[in-house]
């Protein structure tokens, strides 16, 4: 197959080589009463930038973006206006700019429209532009191949990733509001691969079937999914049953050695019944996992009273960095299920060539999450002080057996203040606070605690808006009950 017929022109990334000595000058001020900067410019009708010479550059995190323009002479400034075309009642940006640059928030798989009109100068007798110049951009990845309506697996086996496709991220992009089956399981082994939607506010939806499910041993990012899991007992992600043998660390500790990140982002994750992560029982190491901006439905069968929802255990690996943002985890039935977290006892920063290890959990909201269970189980990172814990504005009800913060963090014979980050958690118990892990200050040191019930809304239908009073006045849990 030959995909270079199937690339995306529309999601391509944006251009961004910075060309032209006024970039590299940061381009002459707008006049500011130096008549150095008017250029000779006076009585003059300006125009504003040229589209073709607006140039936006990302910074190396990609969670900023310079916008810049070459100087118009004689100008009294620019007004700059910044849009997501999801909604362009609210500007991302909206200033009055005496320059010819600036720098804004940027995030991924956004389509941005941007506006810039040149301003008149009183001084010069120069009159501002009639029109502003609008430039379409976005911030998606240029896409690989896209895949059609239908069984994802089928296509994969009709369409199989060529050898040579190895160190590079390859995105495959669903049809907005599409619907696609997985009937059996797709390995993509040694190739790092997103599963996109194309449109994040219009997600396609993966229903899996009885014996459908996703694996790797390298990167995978899943983003603006639906993933429906009723049928199957696979989990969400396994790691490969094979892994790539060349990512095989002799020198730490064979560890299977998952470099590239895996996450997902903007899904939501229906009736999920085993783990959501599973090592496949080999050593793995996967060196950052994150989940952000997602909601997640557990209906745990009767097979979790021994297991975790990300299971990393059974092969003597673990998750060096574990990351969720702004998500929802819940269980709708009361079946036993012993961790949310388990890794390896062995499993720790050093033993596979890091430094540290953590677990953040942040604007987070957990209901009957290994209700008779643990949050965590890692021996491993218990009491190092490689070791780091944020642990903010979540809300925990009936989780972890009325011990989260003890065993978020594990064993620990006295506070280490230095790696642990906490601040304005719920910990709500069987209708009332928690009693264990936070009043001594040996595990939540923050002081700070909501020790009152959060009251949400309709909890047993996956309504978790809060209406306790005092995460009503910190906004603390998934941000999405606030919208």
């Amino acid at each position: 197959m030959n995909y270079n017929k199937l690339l995306t022109s529309r999601l391509g990334a944006v251009a961004l080589t910075v060309a032209g000595a006024w970039l590299v000058a940061a381009c002459a001020d707008t006049y500011d009463g130096d008549e150095t900067f008017s250029g000779g410019v006076q009585n003059a009708q300006l125009s504003s930038p040229s589209e073709g010479d607006i140039i936006i550059t990302p910074n190396t995190d990609g969670d900023q973006m310079t916008i810049a323009w070459p100087v118009v002479y004689g100008a009294g400034g620019y007004e700059v206006a910044l849009y997501d075309l999801s909604d362009t009642t609210k500007p991302l940006l909206s200033d009055t700019i005496d320059g010819c640059s600036v720098t804004a928030k940027r995030e991924e798989d956004v389509n941005y429209r941007l506006v810039i009109r040149t301003l008149g100068n009183q001084k010069l007798n120069n009159t501002a532009a009639t029109e502003a110049t609008v430039k379409l951009f976005n911030s998606f990845e240029a896409s690989y191949a896209a895949i059609p309506e239908g069984d994802i697996y089928e296509w994969f086996q009709q369409n199989p990733i060529p050898d040579d496709s190895v160190g590079v991220n390859l995105n495959f992009d669903l049809t907005p509001g599409g619907n696609y089956t997985l009937s059996g399981l797709v390995d993509f082994g040694k190739f790092t691969v997103t599963l996109r939607t194309s449109d994040k506010n219009n997600r396609a939806t993966i229903a899996y079937g009885e014996n459908g499910g996703l694996a790797t041993s390298s990167g995978f990012k899943a983003k603006h999914l639906i993933l429906d899991c009723a049928a199957t007992t696979q989990p969400v992600l396994a790691l490969s049953e094979t892994p790539n043998p060349e990512i095989l660390d002799p020198d730490h500790n064979n560890h299977h050695q998952i470099v590239d990140p895996i996450s997902f982002q903007n899904c939501q994750i229906n009736d999920v019944a085993h783990n959501f992560m599973f090592d496949n029982k080999k050593k793995y190491c996967v060196k950052t996992f994150s989940i952000n901006n997602c909601v997640v439905k557990f209906v745990p069968d009767d097979k979790m009273s021994t297991q975790a929802y990300f299971q990393v255990y059974d092969g003597g690996g673990f998750i060096n960095d574990f990351t969720a943002n702004n998500c929802t985890f819940w269980a709708a039935n009361d079946n036993k299920v012993s961790y949310f977290i388990r890794y390896n006892n062995s499993g720790r920063c050093d033993r596979a060539g890091y430094s540290s290890n953590s677990i953040t959990l942040r604007n987070c909201t957990f209901y009957n999450i290994a209700k008779a269970g643990q949050m965590a189980n890692h021996s491993g990172f218990d009491g190092r002080n490689t070791s780091y814990y944020t642990i903010t504005n979540n809300i925990f009800v009936d989780c972890g057996s009325g011990q989260v913060a003890r065993r978020l963090v594990g064993r620990a014979s006295s506070p280490l203040p230095n790696v642990y980050s906490w601040g304005y958690n719920t910990y709500w118990f069987d209708g009332a606070p928690e009693t264990e892990g936070f009043s001594t200050n040996t595990y939540d040191v923050s002081t700070n605690a909501l020790q009152s019930d959060p009251a949400f809304v309709d909890a047993a239908n996956g309504n978790f808006t809060p209406t306790g009073t005092d995460q009503v006045e910190r906004k603390t849990g998934d941000s999405r009950w606030w919208e």
